[in-house]
């Protein structure tokens, strides 16, 4: 039986809003004892804000792809922040004419510019290069991450980045404008399974939602995992299922509930 739902917000459960749809599904599926749980990108001020006004949560946010964790009272229940030692190298091998860095940082986004593409994805940042000249960020960094509106750029920082730091971090692309570096003992998926010792459930129990490669961790290899029908070809084959919505995903959970 499934017990837990983990799902993506970005492009799965938000697409400029939550829809009605998603939110009744949302709704019934706790009902039956189904317990809802965020695992985003963003910082957790920004998820909380997405999903305030529609979605009272009973689970827990997975943040900052898997470095940090709250649980439903905004308490910290986990945290896997970057080395700060790894930021300052990160940073200062960064080249780019076409693209700039930005650090998730003590919960804010921080950026070194590249504010009109960042708007894309979010309006709430601190532009601030200061920052980035720091030798000590406190252990507060959960993601260091680089935005362009040049996808060749950002592939070139990809494969950059992966030939120097591949070792100890996971490079990946987390959007159409976003390059994301993380410690590769961090993710959405070691977030999922803290969450499941807690519950003393396995995977088996588990079903997971996205649509990004930053969610291939979490579907990958998941029994019930579902990749919304617009991802990329590599995202939708690491799922067991595709589906058009949050929606259809938690009715194929409802069945397959029934079913055991």
């Amino acid at each position: 039986m499934i017990r837990h739902i983990f799902c993506d917000l970005d492009g799965t459960l938000y697409n400029d809003g939550i829809s009605d749809e998603d939110v009744k599904a949302i709704e019934e599926i706790e009902k039956e004892g189904v317990i809802f749980h965020v695992a985003t990108g963003r910082v957790f001020k920004q998820a909380c804000d997405m999903i305030s006004n529609k979605i009272k949560l009973n689970g827990y946010f997975i943040c900052e792809n898997g470095s940090f964790i709250f649980d439903k009272d905004e308490n910290l229940i986990f945290k896997e922040p970057i080395d700060d030692y790894l930021v300052r190298k990160i940073i200062n091998r960064f080249e780019s004419n076409l693209a700039h860095i930005y650090l998730k940082y003590n919960g804010e986004i921080v950026l070194s510019g590249g504010e009109d593409v960042f708007s894309h994805y979010t309006k709430d940042y601190i532009l601030d290069e200061e920052i980035f000249k720091k030798e000590n960020f406190d252990n507060l960094v959960g993601n260091v991450g680089i935005v362009s509106d040049n996808m060749d750029e950002l592939k070139r920082l990809e494969y950059y980045y992966k030939s120097e730091f591949g070792e100890v971090c996971d490079i990946y692309l987390s959007g159409p404008y976003t390059l994301n570096i993380v410690p590769n003992h961090v993710s959405k998926r070691h977030g999922i399974e803290h969450i499941c010792k807690k519950y003393n459930v396995s995977l088996e129990e588990v079903a997971t939602m996205g649509d990004s490669p930053n969610d291939i961790c979490m579907l990958k290899n998941i029994k019930y995992s579902f990749a919304m029908n617009k991802s990329n070809e590599e995202v939708k084959e690491s799922a067991s299922y595709v589906v058009n919505s949050v929606k259809d995903g938690i009715e194929m959970i409802k069945k397959i509930n029934r079913t055991k």
